[in-house]
């Protein structure tokens, strides 16, 4: 039963984002589909992220409710219907719409999950065993890019999505199966509910809500506009070659489980701004035309942004005290419509300046990020940060 347990949760890390980013190999096609228009191919993908920071707060009320597994079940089967409407989508506003609806499904799966492992394991086992999920959401949102690239390659994007629906629906099958019913523990009815206002006030998880959509502006934007680059001369790569440097994101399956260890030793501001620097080196190395370099550069930038990601959460979820849950509920809400920002926003600068410029927007933001959060990643004198309890990453994948 442990045995499948954890395979469980580790579908439902494949399952949260296998789709949420799997447009960015099919851009290339998509916008030729739109009409060249990078902005509004760009939001196919941002309609997505913006679905899950509108869900994200609301996912654990609805867990509170009706049950943690039941929440992870129906959403993972859920999520399966948007999926199939995507490739029937009749024009790209459709499209977005498909995917915004998707969107708001996936929280109630990774939101809850991690909830769900927090409950059922011991502290000390529960660590190892989100360490197994975060490893699943990172290697879900890999096979989603690779998959729809693959497909799309031969039997255009509309197939695409459809092979990625009808995996979501045995994943979804798997996890009703594997996953035992939970704890639940219930919350008292008449428990009063953390004022979100305060949370905005206190510098600490002010500045760590603007890192977090910073991180998440950057990662998407990169790998989205990553895309339309190599898809054009001299490269002219096609959907199935440029699902494959989505490779890069599995050295973070390796990587990232170390980052707790730096946190350790130099501290969460420090680590932040180390892991910007690798990011935003990467980023200057996919200037250079080879593309061997361009995949070194990739591997940096996605690495430096997962341990970048791993200290801001870590801090997020040490530093907000009892007011852990609302607090990463933010957080959560505002790494996700950064996202959303990143798939357009960087499309003027596309426009403008192409690919070098979109390096130089992504390096802003890097450089602000670890600005911030070297000010403000200080725990309040007053409060205790409780490492021996802290809750696991949420999100996982970026």
């Amino acid at each position: 039963m442990i045995n499948r347990r954890r395979i469980a949760v580790t579908l439902a890390g494949i399952a949260a984002f296998i789709n949420l980013y799997a447009p960015q190999s099919l851009l290339p096609l998509l916008r030729d589909w739109i009409g060249n228009d990078a902005a509004r191919a760009g939001l196919i993908v941002s309609a997505g992220t913006f679905g899950v920071a509108i869900a994200a707060p609301f996912a654990g009320l609805l867990a509170d409710r009706f049950g943690r597994r039941r929440v992870i079940v129906i959403a993972a089967f859920l999520a399966v219907v948007p999926g199939l409407l995507a490739g029937l989508a009749p024009t790209p506003e459709a499209l977005m719409l498909i995917r915004l609806v998707q969107g708001l499904c996936l929280p109630g799966i990774f939101a809850v999950t991690v909830a769900y492992i927090a409950e059922e394991w011991p502290a000390a086992e529960a660590r190892a065993v989100t360490a197994v999920y975060v490893a699943g959401t990172i290697g879900g949102g890999f096979c989603g890019r690779l998959l729809s690239g693959v497909v799309a390659e031969f039997a255009g994007w509309r197939w695409a999505f459809a092979s990625l629906a009808l995996l979501q629906l045995a994943l979804a099958l798997l996890i009703r199966v594997w996953l035992p019913p939970g704890r639940d523990i219930p919350r008292l009815r008449g428990t009063p509910r953390t004022p979100l206002l305060p949370l905005l006030l206190r510098p600490g998880l002010r500045g760590a809500y603007a890192t977090g959509f910073l991180m998440l502006f950057a990662l998407v934007g990169g790998f989205t506009y990553i895309t339309l680059h190599l898809s054009q001369a001299p490269y002219s790569l096609g959907p199935a070659a440029l699902s494959t440097i989505f490779v890069v994101y599995l050295a973070g399956i390796v990587i990232t489980p170390y980052s707790g260890r730096l946190l350790n030793a130099y501290g969460h501001a420090k680590v932040l701004v180390m892991a910007w620097a690798f990011g935003v080196t990467g980023l200057l190395l996919t200037l250079f035309p080879p593309l061997p370099v361009i995949g070194v550069g990739l591997c940096l930038f996605s690495l430096g942004l997962f341990i970048a990601q791993t200290a801001t959460t870590s801090f997020v979820s040490e530093s907000a005290g009892l007011q852990r849950g609302p607090a990463v509920g933010l957080y959560v809400t505002c790494y996700y419509l950064g996202g959303s920002a990143g798939g357009v926003i960087p499309a003027v600068v596309w426009h403008w300046a192409g690919w070098p410029g979109v390096v130089g927007l992504m390096c802003c933001a890097g450089g602000i990020a670890a600005l911030i959060g070297w000010r403000s990643f200080r725990f309040p004198k007053d409060e205790p940060h409780p490492v021996e309890d802290a809750v696991p990453e949420v999100g996982g994948e970026a």
